[in-house]
């Protein structure tokens, strides 16, 4: 039969062995410090980047940023 005692005994059982295993896995992945970190002002410059001018290849129709080379495969 079961008793309030193996309810809780088992309970504590599975809680540990699930804080183990996330322990084991967390000592797996690289460190924190080894990382790069993201900071907000380089989130900002990144998303804030310049629009380029687009132009029209003459040959194909293809648009392309302005200043770059395009070849036309057709």
């Amino acid at each position: 039969m079961l008793s309030f005692s193996k309810i809780i005994f088992t309970a504590l059982v599975v809680i540990v062995v699930w804080q183990g295993f996330k322990l084991f896995n967390r000592a797996k992945q690289v460190p924190k410090n080894d990382q790069p970190k993201q900071t907000r002002d380089e989130k900002k410059s990144k998303a804030g980047s310049a629009p380029q001018e687009m132009e029209k290849c003459p040959n194909c129709g293809v648009y392309h940023a302005e200043g770059f080379a395009h070849r036309c495969d057709g």
